[in-house]
């Protein structure tokens, strides 16, 4: 037994070394190139070229008004409904505030959205499954509002998959303070107190029913309904390797799972020198995307993983794109 654990620990090493020997080998030089930096950083600073990838991959947002003053639903096309009762939106201090407010809201649907928005869906580092994401925000005269004690926005929305059973309400947790602009490297998923799940309805539509999701949020900025994946599986630590070239201050990674709408952010791993997300099922099928900010290029990558457990490194060589080609590879995840 001592014999073949110390095989198995050889036989990782020259795996290792093998990755890294090829990874050395494919190092090309470039006079005057940010792809000549290949130095990792423990702490991310806010000037690192990968929070430009926030800025230009930004999904659409609507801008909307409302008066808060009565009771308002506002809709937008036939798939979404938001709705405020009058006195729900509050000041800093606490205080009802009157009269005309904006309203910004992104709706996160896909599974490139959620890479886009760089939302992705976990909760303390486990995937969870999505049926829709939110950002709201209130504000008025530039200052951002929240929601009174005891109130609640309602939300209806047709998803583009069918109806699942058992999502519950998710907020997004973010970092305090909040950065000013480029990623929250430390966004995640909390599951609301409330103990309700997201409801499901169904009208009628041209030849056919329709069904959606209606929820209740308590808080404004990022809402999810979601639910969590089966954690009685076991489950394995994927790690993605790419050139010397893609470090943590110029590349973003994600695990795109296949069968639902699950992406996991493959965290920096200064160590390593690679990208690592835990807690994956075994089994999973997923695809592994690396996105890039080097100078003024864009880079993409790509590996689909077929059976997550049959191998946990997988070698990633991302390839020069145009921010037109990305954004038509993101909307079509």
């Amino acid at each position: 037994m001592k014999k073949l654990g110390f095989v198995a620990v050889c036989l990782s090493m020259l795996f290792l070394s093998a990755c890294n020997k090829e990874l050395s080998d494919n190092f090309t030089t470039y006079t005057g190139h940010p792809l000549n930096d290949t130095i990792w950083v423990r702490n991310l600073p806010s000037t690192a070229a990968v929070h430009e990838l926030a800025q230009l991959l930004t999904p659409d947002i609507i801008v909307d008004s409302f008066e808060t003053s009565k009771d308002t639903t506002l809709k937008y096309g036939d798939s979404l409904e938001i709705s405020f009762t009058a006195g729900s939106c509050v000041g800093s201090t606490g205080a009802p505030v009157s009269g005309k407010v904006k309203l910004e809201i992104l709706r996160v649907r896909k599974k490139g959205d959620f890479i886009k928005a760089f939302v992705p869906t976990s909760s303390n580092g486990y995937p969870i499954e999505s049926a829709g994401s939110f950002f709201i925000r209130v504000s008025k005269e530039g200052k951002e509002l929240g929601l009174a004690p005891g109130a609640s926005v309602k939300i209806r929305f047709i998803d583009i998959e069918d109806t699942k059973s058992n999502m519950w309400v998710f907020y997004g947790r973010e970092s305090s303070p909040l950065p000013v602009s480029g990623i929250d490297t430390a966004f995640s998923w909390t599951k609301g107190d409330d103990s309700s799940a997201v409801r499901q309805f169904q009208r009628s539509g041209p030849g056919n029913s329709i069904k959606g999701y209606e929820l209740f949020s308590k808080n404004l900025r990022w809402i999810n309904a979601d639910r969590f994946n089966d954690t009685s599986k076991p489950k394995a630590k994927i790690t993605a390797i790419l050139p010397l070239n893609y470090t943590n201050k110029n590349t973003a990674v994600f695990a795109v799972f296949t069968d639902q709408r699950t992406v996991m952010s493959m965290k920096a791993d200064f160590a390593s020198r690679s990208f690592a997300a835990s807690n994956i099922p075994l089994g999973t099928k997923l695809k592994i995307v690396t996105l890039s900010r080097i100078g003024d290029d864009l880079y993409l990558g790509t590996r689909d993983v077929n059976d997550v457990g049959t191998s946990v490194y997988y070698q990633i060589s991302p390839e020069k794109k145009s921010l037109k080609d990305i954004l038509s590879f993101l909307n079509g995840l």
